[in-house]
């Protein structure tokens, strides 16, 4: 192997921080509560951060007043550029 004592010292510190880097990796890997949607609950989801989360609830809105004002602008619109055209003509 290395005959110098700074060279084993060197391996020796490259062999500890792999140990560090393996054992945490395991530990992260061990720490996860779920991997997929199956390792949760019917009513949860596994998220990004590999933890369950309860499905958003969708709320639905009632789009018809939005919707009337919309149509009532076009309707504004179309008639004041049809007024226009008919001055100009």
């Amino acid at each position: 192997m290395i005959k110098s004592k700074k060279g084993n010292i060197l391996v020796l510190l490259i062999v500890i921080i792999a140990l560090v880097v393996i054992v945490a990796q395991i530990f992260q890997v061990a720490g996860r509560e779920c991997t997929e949607n199956s390792n949760c609950n019917d009513e949860n989801y596994c998220g990004s951060d590999f933890q369950c989360h309860p499905y958003p609830s969708i709320t639905k809105y009632n789009l018809v007043p939005a919707a009337a004002v919309i149509a009532l602008g076009l309707v504004a619109a179309a008639y004041i550029l049809r007024r226009r055209l008919e001055d100009v003509l």
